[in-house]
């Protein structure tokens, strides 16, 4: 769970520089859509530092998510470069992102205790 915030943490660490005007790129992600992605992709991450997995299961569920939201690496590239350039407005998404991943631990718990037999 911590290296789950601890690599959003990093995203907020490194936000780029802010300009002025920033070029917004043609295909921008939406950002709605670009925390969604946030969110699955620090799960791939999480799942890639847990299980000791290979890059070539990390790099292939990274592409399975794109996908899923059909977009390309470099989109999104694009898309985070260009939504850095607004620290505040990045923290945001990131702390939403980070809110999402919590209350996904939180029905994980749920569901987890709803399988457990009770004794009486």
């Amino acid at each position: 769970m911590k290296q789950r915030f601890g690599i959003i943490a990093l995203l907020l660490i490194i936000l780029g520089g802010c300009s002025d005007n920033p070029e917004k790129p043609a295909n921008l992600i939406p950002e709605n859509k670009y925390i969604d992605l946030l969110v699955e992709l620090q799960l791939v991450r999480s799942f890639a530092d847990n299980a000791q997995t290979d890059s070539v299961t990390v790099d292939s569920l990274t592409q399975a998510v794109y996908k899923r939201y059909n977009v390309t690496a470099q989109q999104f590239q694009k898309s985070h470069n260009y939504y850095q350039q607004f620290p505040k407005k990045q923290k945001q998404r990131v702390e939403k992102a980070i809110e999402e991943l919590k209350m996904d631990q939180v029905e994980d718990t749920t569901d987890f205790e709803r399988k457990i037999p009770k004794h009486h």
